[in-house]
C-alpha cells in the first residue's frame, strides 16, 4: 500500500500524507515584487489566530471525499462550504490554497494553478512569519515541491534548503520531524530505499519530543505514517522481518493512541486497516499464508467502507488475488481480479495512481493465466504491465539522478556566497555615506570660513580647494568607471574557458568506459562550470534593463477570474464588492506579468476605495485589442499628482482608506510590464468620486473558419 493513502483526514493530512507519497511526490523575487500592490491591503495581526472549527470540519469532510475517490465533490464541497464562513482567520486561509495547491500539483496536475494558490500561501504568511514559523516552513517546501515538478531541481532544492534553515532557527526538533520525513521520501522516490531508512529513522526520534494534546498532527497523523514508510522502506530492501516489525509496532501505537483521542476512532481504524495491508503482503511473501489472507481480508472489509480509503482497498485486494493465485485458488483470484477492473474502469480520475493501479492488476492478470498455461491470455496483460512500468520509469528518470546531500550543500555555499556579497554591499554603502558627509562638512566648512573672512586670500583658497575637490570627484568617477569596465572584461574572457571546460566534460561523459566516481567526479565538474556560466551571465547584466520575456498564449478572462479570486478576501475585509464581467478573448502575453499588472490595479482599487463600494471588473475588445477597465468608486486621484503615479520612486503616493501603507512602485512596474507587451495603461479620475484604470493590449486575431 502506498503511504499517502493512510493519512487523508484533514488538510494536514493532505498536506503531508497524501500528496507525499513515495511514487509521485516530488517564483520568485521579481514575482514577489510584482505583489507589493497587494501589500497594500494586507492587514497585519498581532497575535497568532488558530485554524477555526468550521474550516477543520471542511478539510475533514473535502479530505474524506477525496480520499474515497469523489474528486470533483470534494472540491464542490469546499467551494460552497468555504463561503458560509463569516470571518476567516489567516489560517482558514492559508489551508485552503494549501489544500488546492497540492491537489493541483500532485492529483490533477495544473502547475499554473497549483503555483497560483502556493503564492497565495506566500501572501497570507506576508508579515506573519513569526507567528505563523511552522506554515511558513511547509510552504517553502511545498514551493521546492513545486520547482520539482517541473524538473527545475536547482530551485527546488535552494526552497528546501530555506525552509530547513528557517525550522532549524525557529521550530523545535518536534516541528522539524516532518521535514526531515520528506527529505527521507525524496531519496525513496528515487529508488534509494537503503538511504532513506535513517531520515524516517531519525523524523520518530524528533517526534518523540511532542507533548502537546493539542497538536493533532505530530502526535497521531505523524508517528504512525513514518513508521509505516519506515516500514515500506525496508520492504523495498527485502528486510521482510524489519518491514513487518513496524507495521507491528504502527498497529500498536494506533492502539494505544485510540484511549488518547477516542474522537478520532475513524481515522485511525482506516490507518489500522492500511497497516493490515501491508503487513498481510509482507507476511505472504515470508510465507506465511493464513496470517496474510487474513490481515488482507481485515484490511480489504476496512477500507472497504464508504468514505474510507477506497484505493487501499484495492491495494489490498491485489496482494490476496496474488495471494490465491500462488496457492492455485484462481476462482476466489477472479472474482477478486474482476471486481478491481470494474473499480479501476470507474475511476474519476485516470491520474498517476490510476496507472499505478493498472500496472499492479495488469501483472496479477498475467500471473492468473499463467497459472493455468494460457499464455495467449497472459501475453497481452505482461504486455501492458511492461509498457505502463515503463513510461512511469522514463517520467522519473530525471527525479533518480539528483544528488540530493550534493544540491544541498552546493546550495548551502551559494547560500553562504549570497552572505558574503550582501556584507560587501553593505560595507560599500556605508563607505559611501562617509564619503557624503565627508564631501559636506568639508563645503559647510568652507561656507562658514568664506562667510566669516570675506576675503580674496580666503576667496581664492576656497575655489582652489573646489577645484581639487572636483578634481578628487572626478578621478573617483573614472576609477569607478574602470572598475566596472574590469568587470565586464573579465566576465566575459571567463566565459570561452569555462564553457571549454563543459565541452570537455560533456566529451568524457560521453565515453562509456569511464563509470564510477570518475563519472560522478566529472558531473559535478560539469555542474559546477554550469553554475559558472549562470553567474558570469548575471554579472555581464546585472546593469543592463532588458524588458523580454517569455509569452505564451493566455486566456484573459480566467485570468481576471485568478485575480478576482484572490483578492476577494481583502475585499470582504472592508465590505468591498468585486464585480466581475469578462468576454472570452486570448492574448499573447507572459501570463505571471499581466496577473501582476491586474492583480496590483485591483488591489489599488481596494486601497482607495472606502467601506462598502463596489468595484467593477470589465473588458471589451476593439479591433484587435483588448481593454481592461477597473473601474472604483473611491477617493480619487489629486490633480497635483495626476502627472507622478508611474514615476519611479513617486513622491505622489498616498495612505489606504484605512490608513493601508503606501509603497509608491507599483504603478510604474505596471507601466513598464504593459508597454514591454506593446499596450497602454492610463486612468481617468475625479477626486472624491473614483477613479478607472485602463489597460490596453493586443490580443491574437481569431482564425477564420474555411
Amino acid at each position: 500500500m502506498e503511504i499517502f493513502r493512510v493519512f487523508l483526514r484533514r488538510m494536514k493530512s493532505v498536506t503531508w500524507f497524501y500528496f507525499w507519497r513515495p511514487t509521485t511526490y516530488i517564483h520568485c523575487f521579481l514575482y514577489l515584487v510584482g505583489m507589493a500592490g497587494l501589500a497594500g491591503c494586507h492587514t497585519q495581526v498581532d497575535s497568532y489566530q488558530s485554524l477555526s472549527e468550521e474550516t477543520s470540519d471542511i478539510l475533514d469532510r473535502s479530505s474524506n471525499l477525496l480520499n474515497s475517490g469523489q474528486y470533483r465533490k470534494s472540491l464542490q464541497f469546499l467551494d460552497s462550504a468555504y463561503q458560509q464562513i463569516a470571518d476567516k482567520t489567516p489560517l482558514d486561509w492559508w489551508e485552503r490554497y494549501n489544500f488546492l495547491s497540492r491537489v493541483y500539483l500532485k492529483y490533477d496536475v495544473d502547475l499554473a494553478k497549483s503555483r497560483t494558490y502556493l503564492d497565495s500561501m506566500f501572501w497570507v504568511l506576508e508579515d506573519r512569519t513569526d507567528l505563523y514559523r511552522q506554515e511558513y516552513a511547509q510552504t517553502k517546501f511545498l514551493e521546492g515541491d513545486w520547482h520539482k515538478a517541473r524538473r527545475d531541481f536547482d530551485e527546488a532544492f535552494a526552497s528546501y534548503f530555506e525552509g530547513l534553515e528557517f525550522a532549524q532557527a525557529n521550530l523545535d526538533d518536534c516541528l522539524i520531524s516532518n521535514l526531515t520525513y520528506q527529505l527521507g521520501i525524496f531519496r525513496y522516490e528515487q529508488e534509494q530505499y537503503a538511504a532513506s531508512i535513517p531520515f524516517f529513522k531519525k523524523a520518530i526520534e524528533e517526534n518523540q519530543d511532542c507533548w502537546d494534546e493539542e497538536m493533532m498532527d505530530q502526535n497521531l497523523y505523524f508517528p504512525q505514517m513514518y513508521r509505516n514508510t519506515l516500514g515500506l522502506a525496508y520492504e523495498k530492501t527485502g528486510a521482510l522481518d524489519s518491514a513487518a516489525f513496524f507495521y507491528r509496532s504502527g498497529l500498536d501505537f494506533l492502539q494505544d493512541i485510540l484511549d488518547r483521542y477516542p474522537e478520532e476512532e475513524k481515522f485511525i481504524t482506516l490507518a489500522k486497516g492500511v497497516f493490515l495491508g501491508n503487513l498481510g503482503g509482507v507476511l505472504g511473501r515470508m510465507g506465511e499464508l493464513a496470517a496474510a489472507e487474513q490481515f488482507l481480508k481485515e484490511s480489504i472489509a476496512i477500507n472497504s467502507q464508504p468514505d474510507f480509503d477506497v484505493l487501499d482497498a484495492l491495494t489490498a485486494k491485489i496482494k490476496l488475488a496474488e495471494l490465491y493465485i500462488d496457492q492455485d485458488r484462481l476462482e476466489e483470484a477472479q472474482r477478486l481480479l474482476d471486481s478491481m477492473d470494474s473499480a479501476l474502469s470507474n475511476a474519476e480520475l485516470k491520474n498517476r495512481a490510476y496507472v499505478q493501479g493498472r500496472i499492479r492488476w495488469s501483472k496479477a492478470m498475467s500471473a492468473f493465466y499463467e497459472q493455468q498455461d494460457r499464455l495467449e491470455k497472459a501475453y497481452p496483460f505482461l504486455k501492458m504491465h511492461h509498457r505502463l512500468q515503463d513510461s512511469l520509469n522514463l517520467a522519473d528518470n530525471a527525479l533518480k539522478s539528483v544528488d540530493m546531500e550534493a544540491s544541498l550543500q552546493n546550495v548551502s555555499q551559494q547560500y553562504q556566497l549570497s552572505l558574503i556579497n550582501r556584507d560587501n554591499q553593505i560595507k560599500n554603502i556605508y563607505l559611501s555615506a562617509v564619503v557624503v558627509f565627508t564631501i559636506l562638512l568639508v563645503v559647510l566648512l568652507l561656507v562658514i570660513w568664506q562667510g566669516l573672512k570675506r576675503s580674496k586670500k580666503i576667496n581664492k583658497v576656497i575655489s582652489q580647494q573646489n577645484i581639487e575637490l572636483q578634481e578628487t570627484l572626478g578621478a573617483l568617477e573614472q576609477s569607478q568607471a574602470e572598475n566596472t569596465k574590469i568587470m565586464y572584461m573579465v566576465a566575459h574572457d571567463l566565459r570561452n574557458p569555462i564553457s571549454s571546460m563543459v565541452m570537455m566534460a560533456d566529451i568524457l561523459l560521453s565515453d562509456e568506459q569511464i563509470s564510477g566516481e570518475n563519472r560522478v567526479l566529472l558531473g559535478h565538474i560539469k555542474t559546477s562550470c554550469n553554475n559558472s556560466l549562470n553567474l558570469v551571465s548575471e554579472m555581464m547584466q546585472s546593469n543592463k534593463n532588458a524588458a523580454s520575456f517569455p509569452k505564451e498564449a493566455v486566456n484573459i478572462d480566467r485570468l481576471l477570474n485568478y485575480c478576482v479570486e484572490l483578492l476577494q478576501h481583502k475585499a470582504q475585509e472592508k465590505q468591498q464588492k468585486l464585480i466581475l464581467e469578462t468576454i472570452p478573448v486570448t492574448a499573447y502575453v507572459s501570463r505571471e506579468k499581466l496577473w501582476r499588472v491586474i492583480s496590483n490595479l485591483i488591489a489599488n482599487a481596494v486601497k482607495f476605495s472606502p467601506k462598502s463600494k463596489s468595484i467593477r471588473i470589465s473588458m471589451k475588445k476593439k479591433s484587435e485589442k483588448v481593454i481592461i477597465s477597473i473601474k472604483d468608486e473611491g477617493i480619487g486621484i489629486p490633480e497635483s499628482i495626476k502627472t507622478k503615479v508611474f514615476e519611479w520612486y513617486t513622491d505622489g503616493k498616498r495612505p489606504g482608506t484605512e490608513g493601508e501603507k503606501p509603497f509608491g512602485m507599483g504603478l510604474a512596474i505596471s507601466k513598464q510590464i504593459i508597454t514591454a507587451h506593446g499596450g497602454t495603461i492610463w486612468f481617468e479620475s475625479e477626486e472624491n468620486k473614483g477613479t478607472t484604470f485602463y489597460v490596453e493590449i493586443p490580443i491574437m486575431p481569431e482564425k477564420s473558419e474555411s
